[in-house]
């Protein structure tokens, strides 16, 4: 068992050098972006990393509050279903609602991958090419699309 210092001190390395690694890569139209903080411009439509000592995660979250919002955003997605996996991949969970970390409601596209471990150094690579693919892969599916959720929000 890690003590609760090693444990912070340990993710705020692990997500300061990756946010150096992505400094590299530029948004599809050129800008510089913080990909720890995907800023999808839709209000309720997160992106999360999430890395623990077995599994690497991207979620796709849409936690608005009203069900029925909530409902008519992951239909949007089901919709784009097609042209979303051929983008970024078949190898996503797609939850019409499920609860987030912290027991909130949410409707969730997730993938993962597994035998990692964010106090394994040696894994870090692996974790950063899958955090990075999926979140540039987004990026274009995401500005291909966005101005459908948008209009939606309204």
């Amino acid at each position: 068992m890690y003590s609760k210092e090693y444990v912070k001190s340990n993710k705020i390395l692990f997500y300061t050098s990756f946010g150096r690694y992505m400094g590299k890569n530029r948004s599809i139209y050129n800008k510089k972006i913080k990909w720890l903080n995907y800023p999808t411009n839709v209000k309720n439509i997160y992106i999360r990393l999430n890395v623990n000592n077995k599994i690497a995660a991207v979620y796709i979250d849409i936690q608005h509050k009203d069900e029925d919002i909530r409902s008519l955003f992951f239909d949007q997605f089901m919709e784009l279903q097609t042209v979303f996996k051929s983008i970024l991949g078949e190898k996503w969970n797609w939850e019409k609602e499920t609860h987030n970390e912290n027991g909130i409601a949410c409707s969730r596209i997730s993938t993962k991958i597994e035998n990692v471990n964010i106090f394994e150094k040696n894994t870090w690579q692996n974790i950063f090419k899958f955090f990075e693919y999926n979140l540039l892969n987004f990026d274009e599916f995401w500005n291909e699309f966005n101005e459908v959720f948008k209009q939606l929000e309204d």
